[in-house]
């Protein structure tokens, strides 16, 4: 079980998009009920790019292919438990926001 999030993203906000939605998603966040510009409270955002990142840092690659696939490699390497651990402190990240009213919540993680 989980619920889509939407961000703020434009295309997320378009006609076609929402019919989509509302048809295979039903009860899904819109833009509407998440904080605009919020990376703080995304996982890829907050935690796995920069994990992504870290894995392939150092490394040249010819062409955006090599990139891609090194990416794939990288993504297929995670632990489960790390994405677990991941997801399950967007709970708390959200609690925080609340408590921050949408401010910067980061010191009260």
């Amino acid at each position: 079980p989980f619920i889509l999030q939407q961000d703020w993203a434009p295309s997320h906000g378009s006609r076609s998009t929402l019919a989509v939605l509302e048809a295979h998603f039903p009860g899904f966040l819109d833009k509407n009920l998440w904080p605009a510009s919020s990376p703080d409270l995304n996982p890829m955002d907050f935690s796995v790019w920069g994990m992504l990142e870290g894995k392939i840092a150092g490394k040249v690659f010819a062409t955006v292919d090599d990139l891609k696939a090194a990416l794939e490699v990288a993504w297929a390497s995670i632990d489960d438990g790390y994405l677990r651990r991941t997801v399950n402190s967007v709970k708390k990240r959200l609690r925080a926001c609340v408590k921050a009213r949408g401010s910067n919540f980061e010191i009260l993680l």
